[in-house]
Formats: structure tokens, sequence, C-alpha cells
């Protein structure tokens, strides 16, 4: 009797057990189903957030038409496809694996996996390499004829700007991670049949007179002696060592006539305290960390200025090398203004990088007219490209005397701080960009001033 209690004490234990484990099974699914549905809906964490991750649909508007017309549905099924709450962690699974297990396979065909745990940018591997020129050009004669055209129109372009202007053009050769870090590369077989174009573009500026600092010379004296590495192996961007660019390219600038622009002081390095994931690392998209990862480090500036100095406005045109300036550098304190056109695409106004425009939606010639110095630049293999059409556009431009009235007149009318707000509230009426009303505005007022 007694061993039949105990049997059904613990029949009941276990049935009770039973139903504990099915209600907690039932909450949890219900809490593990919400919180998918509101990470989904409304992203609530940023938790694994992929980089580079471009999505193509916006969250879709609910309205009685697209509902009956079923469009709705098909944009909630495309959105849902697109923002599913373990997307970025199902994707950092699926590149851990190939990066893992199929030889360092990444997700970005840009990035080149090394030896020892570093990467590299893809082109700039190819460039190292002879294989490069190749993709650009047919024959060594062909990439010179282009390098040559390219230098003579710069230099025309400079004589313009300086002696008409008084604005200063210039260019500059940065150091690309493979020319400087070349033992870490993944073997390939070179090709020597075509030049390299960062080269030759430094002998022609050389020959010519055209102002140019290369850096790549340098960096790779100081590459072996360097206590701590230039690059970082999961970066391909220039980090701390990039103030030293920074420094020789504004003594430069100031050289060239004598501006008065302030002096930056380094005063010293020091151990960053960044622990994320480096550029390149970050771009893979992985699950885990890269082993072997390499310190970052920072400097430590200050700037130099007194009654006779002057902070210059500039124009930067060219790739990410201006990132670096703008984490690394106090801006503020170096020019009153600057701008950049990031690959000839994108345009960055001033400090505020929340002005951010297409190249084709601005007048390129009033930035021109409107600074003391524009630097054209690139790492060693984006030289295949030349300027990306920026001294071709530009040539064109400043020859026409109507282009540069305009240019002049839309300069003069952003100074007014009265003139410009009534620019901009005529543009919020009739539904045009601030850029676009002024234009029209200067256009007026020339073809009215010419009656």
């Amino acid at each position: 009797m007694h061993c039949q209690k105990n049997l059904n004490f613990a029949i009941r234990s276990i049935q009770k057990m039973k139903e504990l484990i099915k209600k907690s099974l039932c909450i949890v699914t219900v809490m593990l189903l919400s919180a998918l549905f509101l990470q989904t809906t409304w992203h609530f964490s940023d938790y694994m957030k992929l980089k580079n991750d471009s999505k193509s649909c916006e969250k879709p508007k609910l309205t009685f038409k697209n509902y009956c017309d079923g469009i709705f549905q098909k944009q909630v099924d495309d959105y849902l496809r697109e923002n599913y709450a373990t997307r970025a962690i199902v994707i950092r699974a699926r590149n851990q694996y190939d990066y893992t297990f199929k030889n360092k396979k990444t997700c970005a065909p840009f990035l080149l996996p090394g030896k020892d745990n570093w990467m590299y940018y893809r082109p700039g591997v190819l460039d190292y390499y002879g294989l490069e020129a190749p993709v650009h050009f047919k024959s060594d004669q062909e990439l010179r004829d282009f390098v040559d055209n390219q230098v003579d129109m710069l230099n025309e372009l400079r004589g313009i700007l300086k002696n008409e202007y008084g604005i200063e053009l210039l260019s500059f050769i940065g150091p690309d991670k493979p020319f400087i870090y070349p033992e870490h590369l993944p073997e390939m077989e070179r090709d020597t049949t075509m030049g390299n174009a960062a080269d030759y573009f430094a002998q022609r500026f050389a020959e010519t007179g055209f102002p140019n600092i290369d850096m790549k010379p340098w960096y790779q004296a100081i590459a072996d002696t360097s206590r701590r590495l230039l690059f970082m192996p999961m970066d391909s961007h220039w980090q701390y060592a990039s103030v030293w660019g920074y420094d020789s390219l504004f003594r430069f600038m100031n050289s060239l006539n004598d501006f008065g622009i302030p002096q930056m002081k380094i005063n010293g390095i020091k151990e960053s305290k960044f622990k994320g994931r480096q550029d390149d690392e970050a771009t893979l998209n992985l699950l885990f960390k890269v082993p072997n990862r390499t310190p970052l480090y920072t400097a430590d500036i200050s700037v130099i200025s007194d009654s006779t100095s002057r902070k210059p406005r500039v124009l930067f045109v060219g790739d990410s090398f201006i990132f670096a300036y703008e984490w690394l550098i106090p801006k503020k304190e170096m020019t009153s203004y600057y701008e950049s056109w990031f690959y000839y695409d994108n345009v960055y106004k001033g400090f505020d990088k929340k002005r951010k425009y297409k190249i084709q939606d601005i007048n390129r010639l009033r930035s021109i007219l409107d600074v003391d110095f524009i630097v054209v630049y690139s790492v060693g293999y984006q030289w295949y490209l030349g300027t990306r059409g920026f001294v071709e556009d530009a040539l064109e431009s400043i020859k026409d005397p109507y282009q540069v009235k305009v240019a002049q007149t839309m300069n003069r009318i952003e100074k007014d701080r009265s003139w410009m707000k009534m620019i901009t509230d005529k543009a919020k009426d009739k539904g045009f960009t601030v850029e676009k009303m002024l234009e029209l505005d200067a256009k007026w007022i020339i073809e009215h001033e010419n009656k």
C-alpha cells in the first residue's frame, strides 16, 4: 500500500512536471516569436548589424487602394525578406562557414585574403603584381598616353586657376598597403609588360613641374623601422600613420604660396580605446573576430597658429583618403571650410557630414572658385582612372564665361544671409533643392543685369 502511494505520487509529480514544461515552452515560444516580430517590425536592437547592408525595400505604407490591388501584400513580403529578425545572424553564419572552410572565401569580391590573417583590396594586389594595368589599357603606350593627357590638362587647369583666380591646384599620391607590406600578399605571377599608373603620374608631374607629393616612397622607407605597423592587417585604409601624411600635405600646400596655414604638431602616438573590428574585418560580416589582431592607435595632435596664420578653404577630390583626416585631424583648427568629392560622385560640404549631395546635383564650378586650394588625390591603383572626369569637367566649365559668371553670382548670393533665407524659403515653396534654386536665381540676375 505504501509503495502504491509512492508510485501514485511519482506519477502525479511527473505529470505536473510535464505540464510545467509544456507551459514554459509555450511561454518561451510566444516570447521568442514576439521578440522576433518586434525586432523585425521596429528594429529595437542593432545586435550584429551588417556593414554595407544595402536594402532595396522601404517599409510599406498601408492604403485602401494598395491593399485592394494586392500591392501592399507584395511589398510586405519583399520587406520581410530583407528585414527578418535573424537575417544578420544567418548571413554572418554563412559568411563564417565560407571563410573558415572554403579557403577564406569572402562575401566582398574586392577584398583578397593574404598570409598571416592579412587582408588587402584586390585591385591593389593586382597593381603590385602588374595585373591591374591590363584591366584598363590595351598597351603600355595607351597607359602613357592617358597619363600624359591627364597631366597636360591638370597643368592647363592649374594655370587658369592660379593666374586668374589665385587658387592653387596640387596632387597627392597616397601609399597603398600592398606596396608597403608586400610580404603578406598572396602569391601571384607577375606581369612586367606594362608600367604602373601612380609611378608614371609621379614621373610626369615632376617633369612638367606640377605640384605633387608622393607618400609611397616615404612610407616604404619607414615601414621596416617603425615599431608600429603603418597599416593594420585587417584594414586597407591608413590610420594613425596618416597624420604624418596630412602634416606633409599642409606644409607642402603652404610652401606653394606662403598662405600662412596653421601647423600641425604631432605630440605622440597612443593605443586607441576602440575595440571593434577593423574596417576590412567588419566588411567580411563574420560571426567571430579574426585572430591575431593588431592594436589600433591614434595620434595626439595640437595646432600651432598665430596672428599671421590663415585657415584655408580646401576642396579634396579623390578617394577614401579623406576619412582619416576627418577622424584624426582637428580640421576646424586647420581649415575654415573643406569640401570633399568622394570618387567624383558623392559630395560632402563643410564639416557637417549630413550635407551630402550627388556630384551632378551641384554647381561644381562654384565650389572650385570658392576655395584656396584644390587637392586631387588617390592611392596607387586608383590612378588608372586619373581624376575620374574632374579635370575634363573643370576645364570645360571654367573656359565658359557664362558658367563662370553664374558660379560667381551663386557664391555672392550665398554669402548674404538674408538673401539665402529668401532662397531657402523659395526653394521650399517651389519644391526645388536650395542648390537648384540658388542657380536659377543667379541666372535670373545675370539675364536682367544685361538688359
